[in-house]
């Protein structure tokens, strides 16, 4: 209740008034200025005692799913919905267990087009109901219908599990909303972002139909994390260099996964893919692999679109609450918006 109360004063504050507040110089790095109130909010951040900069430091993934999740839960990190949104549980049934998925119904539907999301967590942690908050925010800034997939996990399920639960997940929706899988949007963040340009691929591959598009936002893309801005940014930032290691050998099956481009993205798959909108950060280890992943779509001639942030950091649209995140995460809703109404 402390925390909750304390960050709602926080949130509230003038940016002026912060600095005021708060001595602390603007961080710089690759001409790149960090966004000030996120700055301050990072370090607030660190002095929590349970942190995922380094996940080796927790005796399971087990126990860093239930803090993780646990220590996020009823913080006012997101901003409000500006309109009703209601939502309703499905299951999936499937040889593997059901599957919950989670609609998203605005009260006025201005996209006739449905996203399918996939959370983001690493593929280790996170679910529907992290990005519950988020999702709301979305659904109503785009007047859109979203489906939220609670895909299974690793380390408990490897690659290609999250997968076969995503192409299942598809095709349901498809048959659910009697749409043909061309008229449905991928969209997911970091993990989440990964499983869609997964399924995407793994879909062309196997001459499936493809979805209309799909949206990536600070997309999980190279399993080696050798890029430059995996070392630029590789503590500090909210996500670290150590934790995306972490969680790329908490899904990867065996290291014949690498050789694979529905797993490993830098992997020229040689084929058509949907129109493809790329969400990059500039304080994220991710950004450079993002970054070349458009680049990739780019020269094998799909059509693809990319969005950097300079000022901001991996994770950014579940915390709205920040001004800049939800400036930002607006401006995404916006253009992905276009995306689905052409």
């Amino acid at each position: 209740m402390v925390i909750k109360l304390f960050l709602q004063i926080f949130f509230s504050l003038p940016v002026w008034l912060l600095r005021c507040l708060v001595f602390k110089r603007s961080i710089t790095i690759n001409n790149q200025i960090l966004d000030f109130q996120t700055q301050v909010f990072l370090g607030l951040q660190s002095l929590q005692a349970n942190s995922f900069d380094d996940p080796n430091s927790f005796n399971s993934a087990k126990e860093l799913r239930e803090i993780i999740e646990s220590s996020r839960e009823g913080l006012p990190l997101n901003a409000k919905p500006r309109m009703l949104v209601e939502t309703l549980d499905h299951l999936i049934q499937s040889q593997y267990g059901d599957l919950k998925v989670r609609e998203y119904c605005p009260e006025r539907q201005l996209v006739q087009s449905p996203i399918l999301y996939f959370h983001g967590g690493g593929y280790v942690f996170g679910s529907i109901k992290t990005h519950d908050p988020w999702l709301k925010f979305f659904s109503a800034e785009m007047g859109v219908r979203i489906f939220s997939l609670e895909y299974r996990l690793a380390p408990e399920n490897k690659f290609p599990s999250s997968l076969q639960d995503s192409n299942l997940a598809l095709e349901w929706l498809g048959d659910k909303l009697s749409l043909p899988i061309d008229k449905i949007s991928l969209c997911g963040d970091s993990a989440g972002a990964h499983l869609a340009g997964s399924l995407s691929t793994y879909r062309a591959l196997n001459n499936l139909s493809l979805p209309l598009s799909q949206c990536l936002i600070y997309p999980m893309i190279d399993p080696t994390c050798s890029s430059k801005s995996q070392n630029d940014y590789a503590e500090g930032f909210f996500l670290s260099k150590k934790a995306m290691i972490w969680f790329w050998d908490k899904l990867m099956h065996s290291r014949k996964d690498l050789q694979d481009p529905i797993f490993n993205l830098t992997i020229n798959p040689n084929t058509a893919l949907p129109k493809t909108l790329v969400i990059t950060a500039g304080f994220d280890p991710l950004s450079d692999e993002g970054e070349s992943y458009a680049r990739l779509l780019h020269n094998n001639g799909n059509e693809v679109h990319q969005i950097h942030y300079p000022h901001l950091i991996h994770g950014f649209v579940n915390m709205t609450a920040l001004r800049a995140a939800k400036d930002a995460s607006k401006d995404i809703i916006n253009t992905y918006k276009n995306y689905l109404n052409q």
